[in-house]
């Protein structure tokens, strides 16, 4: 309190306060003019805008026209400080994803004509280069280039360059200009088709059986992902003496963003089973196999162990190219299949069941998707949309799916008209293609056709051979047995 008097209204000493004729008079409140709010990043004391550009001066000079070493200097101890949320230095791993994606970035620039020899140089048209060279060469999807944008952007920044990279409808109108459309950099939020294993047509434990007979550790991984919706960097972390619980696992190791959580046991007993069952093997697996007690791969760190995983896992045949599933699916398949066992129904996304279902039952869906979230370490039950998808967009999506199939019919050059040559009258989607439902891979869009008067079931064969002509491996063709357009029939109009 003492300090608090000691100091006036407006700024003065004591004797502001107690001296002169007209200390006893008040003065009038200065007019309120409009403050012009600093940002989050603008009032950190350590880490804002241009915090770091001393530093960038530094290496530079230390390390004249090696970018790479002038890089590697800055980040040596730079504990950059978030530019969001509360006052707090951004995670290890955040840092280190930062740093490397600059590394990345100067010999990428390299590859693409664009050498820099300071690396204050990296500035617009060298992150429109990188872009267009991810997302037009490379295919990379929203979320990763926007991670790296957002890197790039926060290194400008700190080095005092505001704005180098613009931000939303300017960022977006720039881009089109090279050729990257918009829908390539915005990153979707509900999910437009299941990622599960299962909705590839690929069984997650059969793969685990088949990778125990070369690979048990990583086999074991894949079952642990597969029963508790572990990330990857989180079942490598994963010490089961610490994690099992009454009543389920604890996953704090390796959880992104430090956030820890409880997977309780689910209510089947014969899934709960299981459960326990993988735990047991984990636990036998650590004692004779890792010191450490962990997961992990022993003597090596999160980042080699990443690298080890996905290395043995590709030499395996277990990737996007050729099985067509990654292993962060298995997070999918696990909410999936969660969401099944709450609601007695397939999720939205996998467009099993119809939408009205869903809406009727509102309330018991809400509930299934608040414990996916909370069971995957999220804390909005909104978060769940991007692993089961919406009601609304299930919809949606389906339409979409057999507009493009009708498309398909439509626009291959000589379908409809040589369909038509060999006496076909009409043709229906029909199954799950009908229903908009996404298919396996390899399996077979349903088509019956109806003929003309008078033309013999026995044009079927030349009706297969035409498509599998036109459409290899697309179509499978059945003939309308009851004279009547099937009830779940969507018709193609053939022209």
């Amino acid at each position: 309190m003492d300090d608090e008097k000691s100091v006036g209204m407006n700024g003065q000493g004591s004797e502001g306060l107690t001296g002169g004729a007209d200390s006893g008079k008040k003065e009038s409140a200065p007019k309120k003019r409009g403050v012009r709010r600093k940002s989050r990043a603008q009032l950190l004391k350590r880490g804002g805008l241009g915090s770091a550009k001393p530093r960038v001066d530094h290496a530079i000079a230390l390390y004249a026209n090696d970018p790479l070493k002038q890089m590697a200097y800055l980040f040596d101890g730079l504990a950059p400080q978030a530019f969001t949320g509360r006052k707090r230095i951004v995670s290890h791993l955040t840092e280190q994803r930062f740093s490397e994606t600059l590394m990345r970035a100067i010999r990428e620039l390299r590859n693409l004509n664009m050498p820099i020899q300071r690396i204050d140089q990296i500035g617009r048209r060298h992150i429109v280069a990188l872009v267009a060279h991810w997302v037009n060469d490379q295919g990379q999807c929203a979320a990763t280039v926007n991670t790296k944008v957002s890197f790039i952007r926060k290194f400008c920044e700190l080095g005092g360059r505001v704005g180098a990279i613009p931000k939303g409808e300017d960022w977006y109108e720039l881009m089109a200009t090279y050729g990257v459309d918009r829908n390539s950099l915005i990153r979707r939020q509900v999910a437009y088709g299941s990622k599960s294993w299962i909705s590839a047509g690929v069984e997650p434990l059969a793969v685990a059986a088949l990778l125990s007979q070369t690979h048990p550790h990583e086999a074991l991984l894949v079952e642990l992902m597969f029963y508790f919706g572990l990330r990857v960097s989180e079942v490598l972390s994963l010490d089961p003496y610490k994690a099992m619980a009454p009543g389920g696992l604890m996953v704090s190791a390796g959880a992104k963003g430090g956030r820890g959580r409880f997977v309780p046991f689910w209510n089947d007993p014969e899934t709960a089973a299981k459960q326990r069952e993988v735990l047991d093997r984990a636990l036998v697996w650590v004692r004779a196999n890792n010191r450490r007690g962990d997961m992990g791969y022993p003597g090596l760190s999160m980042k080699q162990s990443r690298e080890k995983y996905y290395n043995t896992m590709q030499k395996s045949g277990v990737t996007k190219s050729q099985l067509g599933v990654v292993s962060h699916g298995l997070r999918h398949e696990y909410a999936a299949n969660l969401f099944a066992q709450i609601t007695g129904h397939r999720p939205p996304v996998e467009g099993q069941e119809p939408a009205e279902w869903f809406k009727k039952n509102r309330e018991n869906v809400d509930r299934a998707f608040v414990t996916v979230a909370e069971n995957l370490g999220h804390w909005r039950k909104d978060i769940s949309s991007a692993y089961l998808g919406s009601v609304p967009q299930m919809s949606k999506t389906q339409k979409v799916r057999i507009e493009k199939l009708i498309e398909m019919f439509q626009n291959t050059a000589g379908v409809s008209q040589r369909m038509m040559d060999l006496g076909v009258e009409r043709a229906w989607l029909t199954g799950p293609a009908a229903q908009g439902i996404q298919l396996f891979p390899r399996e077979r869009i349903s088509l019956t056709v109806a003929f003309k008067e008078g033309v013999s079931w026995s044009v079927l064969t030349e009706v297969h051979a035409l498509l599998e002509e036109l459409l290899p491996g697309r179509v499978k063709i059945a003939p309308l047995l009851v004279g009547v357009e099937p009830d779940d029939g969507v018709e193609i109009f053939l022209c």
